[in-house]
């Protein structure tokens, strides 16, 4: 079974967008701030964890996403129907870890509406490789007088299979206990984790300027569908834009997806 850390980590990355959907930028006393959002990645490994708000209308007074407490929430695959357990205010658990390749529906009734949405789960990256276990930091060679110019550091090369074109996206993310920073964070630390834009493409260089720390990283090859990519692109990189949030659901709002990845580690280190 995958580390529990690993699994957090992975929603946090991939749930970052999901705030968008809580602040819908229309007009306060036409908005609905009762509508259900949800907020569910599904990855083969692990119970299909959902967790469900209120909308938070923006510019209104409410500051504060409250959770939706109390829902009967099912969730149907071929030939079978199970229903979520609550585990606290707003977060709901089906008992069953998704399968790579099947079909999987949510339904669950709120404000007399049946609000509902299905996803596949899409297959593992195939081929997931790298063009080196180690990036170096730093320009090397170049010593005053030596009539030598700099070499630049060499990017990281990423390639996997995508003959179809499906979404991809690579997140790099540094699991020091301790890390090492490369550059004085005594007025901003950085975070830990950077990622690419979705895209239908089957290679990405990772740079070494994009490095804020020394030591282990691990590579993660997101698997997407085209639900999470609408996401990302519509609002992922601005806050303007909430008028119209992307969602896969009916009656409501955010997103029900599946998700599949794997994973390469390499270290960065100073030349």
């Amino acid at each position: 079974m995958k580390p529990l850390y690993r699994y957090n980590s992975l929603l946090f990355i991939i749930s970052g967008l999901i705030l968008l959907f809580s602040c819908e930028k229309v007009e306060v006393a036409s908005a609905d701030a009762d509508v259900a959002v949800v907020e569910a990645f599904l990855n083969p490994g692990h119970e299909i964890q959902i967790h469900i708000t209120h909308q938070l209308v923006y510019q209104s007074t409410d500051t504060v996403i409250k959770p939706i407490e109390g829902l009967v929430i099912t969730i149907t695959y071929p030939d079978s129907t199970v229903t979520c357990i609550s585990d606290s205010a707003g977060y709901y658990r089906a008992p069953i870890i998704p399968t790579e390749g099947l079909f999987y529906t949510m339904e669950f009734t709120y404000n007399s509406k049946v609000v509902s949405a299905g996803t596949s789960i899409p297959l593992k990256p195939v081929n997931f490789e790298a063009s080196g276990t180690s990036i170096t930091i730093g320009n090397t060679g170049g010593e005053p007088g030596s009539g030598n110019p700099p070499v630049q550091p060499v990017p990281l090369t990423l390639t996997w299979d995508n003959d179809e074109l499906n979404y991809y996206m690579v997140v790099t993310e540094n699991i020091e206990a301790d890390p090492d920073p490369i550059f004085d964070t005594t007025k901003i630390v950085p975070f830990r984790i950077f990622r690419n834009t979705p895209d239908r493409t089957n290679t990405q260089n990772i740079n070494p300027g994009s490095f804020y720390y020394l030591g282990n990283h691990r590579v993660i090859l997101f698997h997407l569908n085209p639900e999470y990519e609408q996401l990302y692109n519509e609002n992922g990189n601005s806050s303007l834009n909430l008028a119209k949030p992307p969602s896969n659901i009916a009656n409501g709002l955010g997103v029900f997806t599946g998700i599949n990845s794997d994973t390469l580690y390499i270290l960065v280190k100073e030349e």
